[in-house]
């Protein structure tokens, strides 16, 4: 009987070993498909294959008592965490105490040129808040999104277990992919979207492309010449434009996440008046209102306001270190990239441009239930 048992227990673990091996061809020969099918399946439908196949080779391993390399490394305490709970004082502290590279709880998720980068550095201010420096760019870029979630949660910053880690991608909100994706790694994740007048935005983008075009040496252009066919028509092949047609985008978050976890911010606002809107930013989180108006002020040379660096807690006499270090990194204006000039416009164009905005306007008004009073003139 016991010989029958060890055979039949090697035989299972062969079976599942050889099972492990048929799907690492089969994941392989996806990851090609991904890459170069024309014609053929989508990214989507490679991608639900791949899912599953990571699912099988999982169960796989686990029948056969071992995991792939990657998949222990990630049940693994990262050395951060390990350290934090070692500094723990015979449970004087709280074990929320320790921190770890989290997964975002928050993404602002657009739009391109509507102040994501002010918004990310204004709510950083609050110490509930832990920001990720940079755009990931995890969910809208196919070879990112294929390196995995740990590869995404190692580019988060360390935060505590009372923080939200908060990313920014403002691609994210018009790439159609980005939606499912997100709710495949968390379906309860706060989003939010600031969106300005669809014409200032469009400015604002032209000019940052020529920006761009002048450091390559190209020629200038008119923001008429691009914006306007010859005939006078709206130049709706003009990839900038489409951006602005925010409920084109919206429709496909509101049909994978409910409107409550999506919070809009009125990024016109914003720039005149930043406080007002972070309050209701935190509201939204459940976030203590920490963020004061005192921490802003105007500067008249950059057109917008700056972060003065005053301590959210000033008065409070038990700031640690970590909060002392916080406060201080604040004190700091956009970058010299933020903020450009505008160019001139004949208004006759300016006049076109909301004409062809306004219905997309309304509907959008409509979608989210809130009236931004954006000119239709």
């Amino acid at each position: 009987m016991g010989r029958r048992r060890g055979f039949g227990s090697r035989l299972l673990a062969g079976l599942a070993l050889a099972s492990m091996s048929i799907c690492l061809v089969l994941l392989h020969q996806l990851s090609q498909d991904g890459r170069g099918a024309i014609g053929g399946a989508t990214n989507e439908a490679v991608e639900r294959r791949q899912r599953h196949s990571h699912r099988y080779l999982l169960m796989a391993a686990a029948g056969s008592g071992s995991l792939p390399a990657a998949a222990i490394e990630s049940k693994r305490p990262s050395a951060a965490k390990e350290t934090a709970r070692n500094e723990v004082d015979d449970g004087n502290q709280s074990t929320s105490a320790a921190v770890d590279r989290r997964l975002p709880r928050l993404l602002i998720i657009g739009v391109r040129k509507g102040g994501t980068r002010a918004l990310l550095e204004m709510l950083n201010l609050h110490r509930d808040i832990a920001m990720v420096p940079v755009e990931v760019h995890f969910f809208d870029k196919f070879d990112n999104y294929q390196r995995g979630l740990d590869w995404y949660r190692s580019q988060m910053p360390l935060s505590s277990d009372a923080q939200l880690t908060v990313e920014k991608s403002p691609s994210y909100y018009v790439t159609p992919e980005v939606p499912e994706r997100v709710y495949a790694m968390n379906p309860h994740v706060q989003l939010v979207l600031i969106v300005r007048d669809p014409v200032t935005r469009l400015l604002s983008d032209f000019a940052q492309i020529e920006a761009s075009r002048a450091a390559q040496n190209l020629p200038n252009r008119r923001f008429q010449d691009v914006a306007l066919l010859p005939n006078g028509e709206v130049n709706t092949q003009n990839r900038a434009l489409h951006v602005s047609l925010y409920a084109k985008f919206l429709s496909r978050w509101l049909h994978v996440f409910p409107r409550r976890q999506l919070h809009i911010v009125d990024g016109d606002r914003l720039i005149r008046d930043p406080w007002p809107e972070l309050q209701k930013v935190e509201r939204f989180l459940g976030l203590e209102h920490l963020i004061r108006r005192d921490q802003f002020y105007f500067n008249a040379t950059k057109g917008f306001f700056c972060l003065t660096g005053t301590p959210a807690d000033v008065g409070n006499d038990n700031l640690t270190a970590a909060d002392e270090h916080h406060n201080h990194y604040h004190h700091k204006c956009l970058a010299g990239s933020k903020g450009r000039r505008h160019p001139q416009v004949p208004d006759e164009v300016i006049s076109v441009l909301r004409q062809f905005f306004a219905p997309h306007n309304r509907k959008f008004f409509a979608m989210v239930g809130q009236d931004f009073d954006w000119p239709e003139q």
